[in-house]
């Protein structure tokens, strides 16, 4: 029986591509369509594919939900997904929540009238309601969250990478060290970043304080204010996410701080954000394309479906340096620039920061 590779290969295009056209999606152009269709007539894909469905009862199509998380976390898991899915000769659904229960409901309920081959969640945990909604046959698995239960996941170890993230700032020698949290209703994520942190500063015997954000960017800003209130001594700050990293750097910039020297920045997560400030923003990274891929080679083996912890690993960028250390001056920000803030990010409001000590 012929694959999605053999046609690909009679067709001289890639697996996706003929993912895409035989699933009716776009993204090709009318010639590449009718090689693909005179390959998949050739090679009698399309009623093999078909037979595939009626007998398993399902479709070809995986579910890509992300309920509420940063755009550039999601993209780079997203991506991983995309990659992986159409190799195997899987569509992928892609659902936009936001954090509206409603939404997601609908989405999950789509999905099991479509009878989809399985749904990945992105940042999100597996709840009863969610398994309900879907039903008992639809395999579903996490990415980027871990509840520890065993439900089925893609994760890193959140606490161990937040204890590793603030021993490094540890190692380069600062001792006064801030952390930014985030929202404290994500207990699977801001909870044990926070937990690693609080070890890590504990075993080196400082004095923690932190800052409640929402891992969005607009409380970088008003994280960084509680936190220099309780501490103006600070040479370092720990933000769990990109987004508020990047955020703590211009207003860092903007009281007239210099990063690293007078103050280093460590984000979380290695999206594409760090690479719109200057300097570039250290930070602990998720293979997150690598887990998207994960996600779907799991998902399709259902009998494999248990938690898997991903590698996580630090990347030094020029936002840390041991305090009081010198940059080069063509390393320092120039003022005309703009900070950069995530698109539509006045959309989101954000909560007033809450310190914590001890």
């Amino acid at each position: 029986m012929a694959t999605i590779r053999d046609v690909a290969k009679h067709a001289g295009v890639s697996p996706a591509t003929v993912s895409r056209v035989v699933n009716g999606l776009v993204g090709y152009s009318d010639e590449t369509r009718e090689r693909v269709e005179a390959a998949v007539r050739k090679l009698s894909y399309e009623t093999d594919h078909l037979a595939r469905g009626l007998n398993t009862r399902q479709t070809s199509v995986i579910g890509l939900l992300a309920p509420m998380v940063s755009d550039a976390l999601a993209s780079q898991v997203m991506q991983g997904v995309e990659e992986e899915a159409p190799e195997r000769g899987y569509a992928v659904m892609l659902g936009r929540t936001g954090a509206k229960s409603a939404y997601i409901a609908g989405y999950l309920r789509t999905l099991r009238t479509y009878r989809a081959a399985g749904v990945i969640l992105i940042s999100a945990v597996i709840t009863p309601e969610t398994r309900q909604l879907l039903g008992p046959s639809i395999p579903i698995i996490s990415v980027a969250i871990s509840d520890k239960s065993g439900s089925p996941s893609v994760a890193i170890d959140d606490e161990q990478a937040a204890y590793d993230a603030t021993r490094h700032l540890l190692r380069l020698g600062h001792r006064r060290i801030g952390l930014l949290t985030g929202d404290p209703a994500s207990v699977h994520v801001a909870h044990p970043r926070r937990r690693g942190y609080l070890r890590a500063m504990t075993e080196a015997k400082c004095t923690p304080v932190a800052a409640t954000g929402t891992f969005f960017y607009e409380s970088g800003a008003p994280g960084v204010d509680e936190l220099l209130r309780h501490d103006p001594g600070l040479t370092a700050i720990f933000a769990v996410s990109d987004e508020m990293g990047t955020a703590v750097v211009n207003e860092l910039q903007r009281r007239g701080l210099r990063v690293p020297e007078d103050v280093s920045d460590l984000g979380f997560d290695n999206t594409s954000t760090p690479r719109h400030v200057n300097p570039p923003l250290s930070t602990m990274a998720q293979p997150l394309e690598e887990m998207g891929r994960m996600a779907v080679k799991k998902l399709l083996r259902s009998r494999d479906l248990g938690p898997k912890i991903m590698p996580h690993r630090l990347i030094e960028r020029g936002s840390t340096a041991p305090p009081g250390t010198p940059v080069p001056r063509h390393c320092l920000p120039v003022s005309r620039h703009r900070p950069w803030a995530p698109p539509g990010s006045k959309r989101r409001s954000a909560p007033s920061p809450t310190s914590v000590h001890g």
